[in-house]
């Protein structure tokens, strides 16, 4: 089977961002929150955590929620939790462990790589930077740039043709069975799953690979 190119998705794929969403809500209870004992704390953070939807929800329509439900050290306001979101939530960014590895792997091999990923593209350009990882793609596909999501197969076309690369030739890697896996399918890639953060919730499709750590793509790839 030849390979050219192989396209990763950016959130709880290549950086954790369950990781880093627990760390930023730590730092919104520390900054804004009133807390009487730390188990408050914690069950404070895992409920901030539980709104959020692992990022499927709209950060308005989120701190709204918090706004009603929690109890603020000063009076704040809905446009202040969103400024604080995008000027800090990037910096919490945390790589997947062993993305490094797969990465260096890959490129030595000579395969193309991409990057798609579905938000806005302040943020995902924001923690693309943190991560220092944009040097390292042939091409980083943000769908607000192109007015297109996942699984819509067309945003998985326009960053095959920008890398030059047939589908049939082409891997895709990521998390979500509906987003990544049945969408990149649909385009004509060949899929990897990477488990763990979401179950699979999907009928009438199965990833050809799956991977419950990225550093398992080395073997793969490497045969």
């Amino acid at each position: 089977m030849s390979i050219n190119a192989v396209l990763f998705d950016l959130d709880n794929t290549l950086i954790n961002r369950k990781l880093a969403f627990e760390e930023f809500s730590n730092k919104l209870v520390d900054n804004y929150l009133v807390v009487s004992d730390p188990s408050e704390r914690n069950e404070i953070v895992h409920y901030i955590i539980e709104a959020d939807n692992d990022g499927y929800r709209s950060k308005k329509e989120l701190y709204q929620e918090l706004l009603r439900n929690l109890k603020w050290k000063k009076e704040t306001t809905l446009e202040e939790l969103l400024d604080y979101w995008f000027s800090e939530f990037f910096k919490c960014t945390v790589l997947m462990n062993g993305a490094m590895d797969v990465i260096h792997v890959l490129r030595n091999q000579g395969l193309k790589l991409g990057l798609i990923t579905n938000g806005s593209v302040h943020s995902q350009n924001a923690k693309i930077d943190c991560a220092k990882i944009r040097h390292l793609f042939d091409v980083i596909v943000v769908s607000d740039e192109v007015q297109v999501k996942k699984p819509d197969k067309r945003i998985f076309e326009i960053a095959l043709e920008r890398l030059g690369v047939k589908p049939e030739t082409s891997f895709y890697i990521g998390d979500h069975p509906l987003n990544d896996i049945k969408g990149a399918s649909e385009a004509g890639l060949k899929t990897i799953w990477l488990a763990g953060f979401r179950e699979w919730d999907v009928a009438g499709v199965q990833p050809h690979y799956t991977v419950k750590e990225l550093k398992e793509l080395i073997t793969i790839f490497e045969s």
